[in-house]
């Protein structure tokens, strides 16, 4: 070893000093967003620039969640537990940039532990960031609220174990879920590679449950604009999880814009 590597470690608390004076950002002057995502996610955050209106920025941080293969509820027991271990020190990372409003880019977390768990997890994260906070569990019911829904259908890119725990919540908040179709994917990076020729069948089984409306869970699918095509050919409200949050996110901060693309919500609501 080098003498380096034997050193003990430097107390680099010494002489900290933080500037809590805020700033108005240069680039995000109506909104600047930190958000949350696993390391191997590589969806969300593109979705989330894409949809950025002028004058809000996505500041992005990655926490370390292994690209678990999975096969079994346990596997994403396991990526679940990486997420509980490493998003706090994600969070504090955020907070360093000012944010204005946390976003968790990491669906499956919302919904575990039903309603309880969702409530807990973001008073957690709200508590930790200094701001207001934006999760997948709740930014679905408001998707649902905006058009009406109680009849509702699940795609997503789980096992049984994460399913069950959406199931719960929506049941828990008095939704009667009719129909879910889970894809069962293999890893977190095999989520980001689903394509169209996957997810138009999924969705359009969900459809002959007749649900009020859809929602697709797992912010690594590439589905924001696949949902905004499905309103169409199916007539009914479809929607991405992805775009949920980040069409809350807005709203909460009194942002309004409409736009066309990514759906009904950003459209119409």
């Amino acid at each position: 070893m080098t003498a380096a590597q034997t050193a003990p470690a430097r107390d680099l608390s010494s002489g900290l000093r933080l500037d809590d004076e805020r700033f108005p950002d240069a680039m995000g002057w109506r909104a600047k967003f930190g958000v949350l995502t696993p390391a191997p996610n590589t969806i969300v955050e593109s979705e989330f620039h894409e949809m950025a209106p002028r004058g809000v920025i996505n500041v992005v941080n990655r926490y370390y969640v292994p690209n678990q293969k999975v096969r079994s509820d346990d596997d994403w027991r396991l990526i679940m537990a990486h997420t509980r271990q490493n998003v706090a020190n994600a969070v504090d990372a955020l907070v360093q940039a000012q944010m204005d409003h946390l976003i968790m880019g990491m669906s499956s977390e919302s919904f575990m532990g039903g309603v309880e768990g969702s409530m807990a997890l973001r008073k957690e994260l709200k508590d930790r960031a200094g701001c207001d906070v934006t999760v997948g569990a709740e930014a679905a019911e408001r998707a649902f609220e905006a058009v009406g829904a109680k009849r509702i259908a699940l795609l997503t890119p789980y096992y049984p174990v994460i399913d069950q725990n959406a199931v719960r919540y929506f049941t828990e908040r008095g939704y009667d879920v009719v129909a879910t179709e889970g894809l069962k994917c293999k890893s977190i990076i095999h989520v980001g590679s689903q394509r169209a020729d996957t997810l138009i069948p999924a969705v359009t089984k969900l459809a002959a449950a007749k649900p009020d409306a859809i929602v697709q869970l797992g912010t690594n699918l590439r589905f924001a604009r696949i949902a905004d095509e499905a309103e169409r050919w199916l007539g009914l409200p479809v929607f991405s999880v992805g775009t949920a949050i980040y069409w809350t996110a807005l709203r909460k901060m009194g942002i309004n814009d409409q736009f066309p693309g990514f759906g009904s919500l950003f459209e119409r609501h």
